[in-house]
Parts: C-alpha cells; sequence; structure tokens
C-alpha cells in the first residue's frame, strides 16, 4: 500500500505499430463470431493506435469477447496499471456495495452525518450528501481542471497537504450543495472517507471483497491519504483485464455470471446522467463517478476516464467495452491532455463506429 503524498506521481489535475528500438507490439485477431463489425476500419484504429508514442493497451471486447487487443510500450494483459481518475468510477461502483451491504443506508445521508462534527463543523458544509460528493456538485471550491498545463496547483497543493481531509474542508463554499458540477478529486475523495466511517473498513477493502473478489479479480494496488483513507480522487492500480471485467460488469447491470455482485438499480443510476458538466468538460453529462454521453451515431455511452488516456468505455447498445491504459510519466499537463483527446478521438472517432 502506497502513500498519497508523493508530488511525481500525483502532479496531475483530470481526466506504438510505430515500432521504437526496444518496444514490441503484441496483437491479437479478431475473435471468431464478431459479426456485425467493419474489419477495415478496425485494422485502421488499431494501425493508428500504434502510432501513439504513449499508449501501453487497447482492447476492444464484444458480449464479453475480445474482438481485437494490442499491447505496447512492455503493456500487456496482466499489466499493472496506474489509471488516475478511473479510481473515481471504482469508488462509485463500491459506495454500491455499500449501500448493498446495508453499511451505508443511503446517498442521501450527510457528511455531517457521516463524518461527524468533530471532522465537519460548518453547518453548510455539513449539509453536503454522499449524492453530492458522487456527482461532483458538493459546492467546495476546488477547481481542479483550472490548472491544466501549470506548475503547482490545487490539486498538488491538495495531495501534500498533512492532513487531506481536513484540507478540503477548509476549502470555502462558492455554490449551494447539488447547484452545479465542479470537477475535483479532493471533494469526491470525501466519499471514500465517508465509507470508510460508514462500513469499518478501508474503499479498498471493501473493493477487494466485494468487487473484485466475485470477479475473480486479485486484490488491488489503492494508495492512501495521509489518515490512511483510501484515495477517492485517484490512486487505484489496474491491470486491462480487470478493466475489461469490470466495464463488463457496468455493461450487464452489476450483474456476473449469474450472480448481482452490484445491485442493477444502483448501476442504472450511477450510469445515468445526473447533472450537466458545462462545456470543456470529457462529456456533457455525468452519472455518480462515471461521464455519460452520445456516440456520433447516437448511442448512448458511460465512461471511466482517467488522466492522459485511462478508458473503460461501455456502449450498451452496441454490447461494447473498450479500455485504454496509457503511459503519462513525465508529462506536462498540456501535453497530457493532448494525448487524452488523441486516444479519446481513437475510441470515439475510429473504434465506436466500426460497430
Amino acid at each position: 500500500m502506497t502513500s498519497l503524498g508523493r508530488p511525481r506521481r500525483w502532479a496531475k489535475v483530470l481526466v506504438t505499430v510505430l515500432v521504437v528500438a526496444g518496444q514490441a507490439c503484441q496483437s491479437s485477431p479478431a475473435a471468431p463470431g464478431t459479426g456485425g463489425t467493419d474489419g477495415a476500419q478496425i485494422d485502421a484504429a488499431f494501425s493508428a493506435a500504434a502510432q501513439e508514442p504513449r499508449l501501453r493497451s487497447l482492447v476492444v471486447a464484444r458480449d464479453g469477447a475480445i474482438v481485437r487487443e494490442a499491447f505496447f510500450n512492455g503493456g500487456g494483459p496482466d499489466s499493472d496499471e496506474y489509471v488516475w481518475s478511473v479510481t473515481k468510477s471504482m469508488l462509485a461502483l463500491t459506495v454500491g456495495l455499500a449501500l448493498d451491504r446495508g453499511c451505508l443506508r443511503s446517498l442521501d445521508r450527510t457528511i455531517g452525518e457521516l463524518l461527524g462534527p468533530a471532522t465537519v463543523s460548518d453547518p453548510e458544509k455539513a449539509a453536503i450528501t454522499l449524492r453530492h460528493l458522487l456527482t461532483m456538485s458538493s459546492g467546495l471550491d476546488f477547481p481542479e481542471t483550472a490548472f491544466y498545463g501549470t506548475g503547482a496547483s490545487l490539486y498538488q497543493a491538495w495531495v501534500t497537504a498533512p492532513d487531506q481531509v481536513a484540507w478540503v474542508l477548509a476549502r470555502p463554499m462558492t455554490a449551494a450543495p447539488g447547484a452545479r458540477f465542479e470537477y475535483g478529486s479532493g471533494t469526491i475523495h470525501l466519499a471514500s472517507v465517508a465509507l470508510t466511517r460508514a462500513c469499518g473498513m478501508r474503499t479498498s477493502e471493501l473493493a477487494d471483497s466485494d468487487l473484485f473478489g466475485p470477479l475473480g479479480l486479485a486484490p488491488r494496488r489503492w494508495e492512501v491519504d495521509h489518515q490512511g483513507y483510501s484515495n477517492g480522487g485517484a490512486g487505484l492500480y489496474l491491470t486491462p483485464r480487470d478493466m475489461q471485467a469490470l466495464g463488463h460488469l457496468v455493461l450487464n447491470g452489476g450483474a456476473h455470471r449469474q450472480r448481482q455482485v452490484v445491485s442493477a438499480s444502483y448501476v442504472a443510476a450511477m450510469t445515468s446522467a445526473q447533472i450537466a458538466t458545462g462545456s470543456g468538460m470529457a462529456t456533457p453529462l455525468y452519472g455518480f463517478g462515471w461521464w455519460a454521453g452520445q456516440t456520433g451515431g447516437g448511442s448512448a455511452y458511460t465512461l471511466a476516464n482517467g488522466w492522459g488516456g485511462q478508458f473503460i468505455l461501455v456502449v450498451p447498445a452496441k454490447r461494447l467495452v473498450v479500455t485504454t491504459a496509457a503511459l503519462t510519466t513525465g508529462l506536462s499537463g498540456t501535453a497530457a491532455m493532448a494525448q487524452w483527446q488523441r486516444i479519446f478521438d481513437l475510441l470515439m472517432l475510429r473504434i465506436v463506429p466500426a460497430f
């Protein structure tokens, strides 16, 4: 288990074959029985992916069968990948598990109730609910996306603070809870803290036992803050195989092999539009830790989205799950956002239209 307070790893905000010497690309052909796809378009998409210099994996699956996958830059199906803000989406799934267990009774419980007056003394902040945290509408001032391409950021100040919980709770309120979307890793982290207080175990421990375990996945590394809480904003490591399994869990409404791992009603709410994100964001709508939108062809999708191009894309109408992981070490904010955009466009403009 590793600590959150590492500026080199954590200097972020949101969210190849060009074979370079010493780098190999591994690719598998389309699976049999994957009719209804444009093979030439898929070939072209994977050729474009091979030109992306930091891409580590691209896996495309339909109805649980891998259609095509490729690995670059030393990546592989079981490579441990730091998935940045995909962590937020996994936190949201874990909140669903806590609701199913009954240790969290409602998304409308307030942080005043869940964290207690010793932690949240301001009545206005105490009225923030778990729902507000998961929909990025707490009203706490944490304008994370304002710092792309700059040096020291609000995010970096938060992760290096001696007490990340106290630090974010000391931020001023700039809107009433629920009034507007503002993307902030520090604010959604409070949901991880609330879950831990309510359930008596770390978010990572609940995910290992009730999420990863039922999917047949190994326990995963999940970084913690200085108080020992699993970081709700980033910090999780997943393999490409993990990402596919989690994407298919969402595609199947929380079910895996006839077992309901997370309640279907919660997954439906989690991946549905709960709030408008405003201009300049990844997608126009947001659920609980998952982004929501429509493809160019009009199909609804949901997206787990991490800095620099970490994606779990689920398109239910096409029974499609597409996942990527990419290197971000040493990238500036501007370069990471440019990489994110190229990989996002690869998925939305090349992969999805092939189905």
